[in-house]
């Protein structure tokens, strides 16, 4: 599938009315069958450029792209980041199958041959050794090729890397090259972002575009890149290395020739292969220089891996049921519905959660420990009229513990996701409303039980009256400020950083507490600040909680024989003080509802626009 453009600008936005632009016209073809690599100094614009054959980037883009010539051609390319976004709680074997499964429909490959395939692309890419190796215990190397292997389980036509060299040793990065090199041999067509090769790599590379300033100033074989540089009057020096002197040309440390360089980067004849170069344009000692830095074909080839699909699992082998025949071109494998993906996502939540310490069994641990802490400090303040202000505080106490520790880890784990939803949902593994239903499926049961044994205990120890109907209102409520405060996480971490979302995190919770109707009583708010009130879910939760333990004919509190009056001996008294209406609790239940329901259809929007500015 080759992949041409024509006339690409790219255009960027600097400050308010300031433009730059980023890519000046440039054009080209990449090939089935070759490795491409995107050269250029810093700021060059070859992770634009990619960015924009992936289709990662599309706003402020001009020109014509065509992969494959067929519509929708985007959709067959797998785009694979600079950074190793992977699930760090999975095995290789749990990761690689869980990809196969969202790839690959169970009608088309039996799980015997999904785990055949998967065994034979990670004993391609030497993975085999490390499949219940968990992937954050994984080398960098390692990582990178699991990467590679997660998008090779569908086979692409097309395959993308930024940067994929990064970060890696020199030993690690040539085996990763050679590994593209016979992905490219079997057909696809890759193309990848590299900074600065070695001369061993990037002898490797059947084409090299290079980029300067937003031009291209050269489209050839690695092997002419000293030809044509001589082309132009640029000598390369002998045992230079020649994509260290291309970058040095493009930085203009040799002077200007970005223009001439442009000019001359349309003649198509330099990614012919060497021996159709005229010897007239070989510079001197090239021969001795593709000695030193080439060292023949067969050392760059030694070492190859086998073919990836092996004659067992070749496309030609697939049944024609697998076959997704939609539009003008041809899916290889037939994916399953987005009802399958969701459960198979809804899994490996369910996995991680229990895997991620630290937001279960932690967690889990602290709510039985506060809740006994709690309930030990204001003991029998749910019967003892001299303490039911103390009883409508721990009230307050039980709302802000639940509220933010729901709150807190949305805002801070939720960013780290954001990095593999991205990669996933842009490789078309699921669509991003999958993926949040089966979140919300998984995360909310696992909040409601953490709420209801807080609440359980806490109700308990406190001595509220002991009556089913008064004790299901209390957990009610409780239940329903928790799932709130995790859609309200999902949020804050969906639409700011963790540093942003912490802080209005917290500033939106203080105005929660001060117009929730304990620290100053809606029996003495205005009017105006009555009408803001109502915006606060605090105000909701801590109403719901009185009600539900002194309204519907509560009977009187005990009144110590120590004590000569007691004020609050009659609940009306309470909620009269506190300005509280009788007989409200549904409308606090449904406002909390309506809240949740407001609150998760934005924390959708907010994400899909997240992922869709990148």
């Amino acid at each position: 599938m080759d992949i041409t453009f024509d006339n690409i600008y790219y255009t960027v936005s600097v400050g308010k009315k300031d433009k730059k632009t980023v890519l000046n016209g440039v054009s080209g073809k990449f090939n089935s069958g070759e490795l491409t690599a995107i050269m250029g100094p810093s700021g060059a614009g070859k992770s634009s450029l990619l960015n924009i054959l992936t289709g990662y980037t599309t706003s402020g883009v001009k020109g014509s792209l065509n992969i494959g010539q067929i519509v929708g051609g985007n959709k067959l390319c797998s785009y694979i980041l600079q950074e190793d976004n992977l699930h760090p709680f999975f095995t290789v074997q749990e990761i690689m199958m869980m990809a196969c499964d969202l790839k690959i429909s169970s009608r088309c490959l039996e799980h015997e041959d999904k785990q055949r395939l998967i065994d034979t692309i990670l004993d391609t890419l030497h993975l085999k050794f490390t499949k219940l190796t968990r992937c954050g215990n994984l080398s960098g190397g390692q990582k990178k090729r699991l990467s590679i292997a997660l998008e090779l389980i569908d086979n692409p036509p097309v395959l993308f890397l930024d940067e994929p060299t990064t970060g890696l040793d020199s030993s690690s990065s040539l085996y990763t090259i050679k590994l593209l090199q016979r992905l490219a041999r079997e057909g696809r067509t890759i193309v990848c972002t590299i900074h600065q090769p070695s001369a061993t790599v990037f002898e490797m590379f059947d084409h090299v575009y290079a980029l300067a300033d937003g031009h291209c100033v050269y489209q050839g074989s690695a092997l002419n890149t000293v030809p044509y540089l001589h082309s132009v009057g640029l000598q390369c020096p002998q045992y230079h290395n020649a994509a260290d002197y291309l970058l040095e040309v493009a930085n203009k440390e040799y002077g200007n020739f970005t223009n001439a360089l442009s000019k001359a980067a349309i003649d198509c004849h330099w990614r012919a292969p060497e021996p159709l170069i005229r010897p007239a344009l070989l510079p001197p000692n090239y021969l001795a220089y593709d000695r030193n830095h080439n060292g023949g074909s067969d050392n760059v080839s030694a070492g190859l891996p086998p073919p990836v699909y092996g004659s067992n699992l070749s496309l030609a082998t697939v049944p024609p049921k697998c076959i997704d025949i939609t539009g003008k071109h041809r899916n290889p494998m037939r994916k399953p519905s987005e009802l399958t993906k969701l459960l198979i996502l809804m899994k490996r939540c369910n996995v991680q959660l229990y895997r991620d310490w630290t937001v279960t069994h932690l967690k889990l641990f602290f709510h039985v420990v506060c809740a006994i802490v709690v309930g030990l400090l204001f003991g029998d303040s749910g019967i003892n009229a001299t303490k039911s202000i103390s009883n409508i505080a721990s009230f307050l106490v039980h709302i802000l513990y639940l509220w933010y520790t729901t709150l807190m880890p949305g805002v801070l784990k939720f960013p780290s996701e954001m990095k593999i939803l991205r990669k996933e949902s842009f490789n078309n593994w699921y669509k991003i409303r999958t993926y949040f239903v089966a979140a919300m499926l998984t995360t909310l049961p696992v909040q409601i039980f953490f709420s209801m044994v807080y609440s359980t205990i806490v109700f308990t120890l406190t001595k509220q009256p002991l009556e089913c109907e008064r004790f299901l209102m209390f957990m009610g409520v409780l239940v329903m400020t928790t799932v709130v405060a995790d859609g309200y996480g999902v949020f804050l971490g969906t639409f700011l950083n963790q540093i942003n979302g912490t802080f209005i995190g917290a500033i939106t919770t203080c105005y929660m507490i001060v117009f929730c109707g304990f620290l100053i009583m809606f029996s003495h708010m205005s009017e105006l600040m009555k009408a803001f009130s109502y915006l606060s879910t605090l105000r909701y939760g801590l109403e719901g909680l009185v009600l539900a333990t002194y309204d519907n004919g509560r009977t009187n509190m005990m009144c110590p024989d120590e004590e000569m009056y007691c004020h609050y001996v009659k609940a009306s008294t309470i909620l009269k003080d506190l300005g509280m209406k009788p007989e409200n609790y549904l409308f606090n239940i449904l406002m909390l509802a309506v809240q949740f329901v407001i609150i998760k259809v934005i924390g959708f929007w907010s994400l899909k626009r997240k992922l869709r500015c990148g």
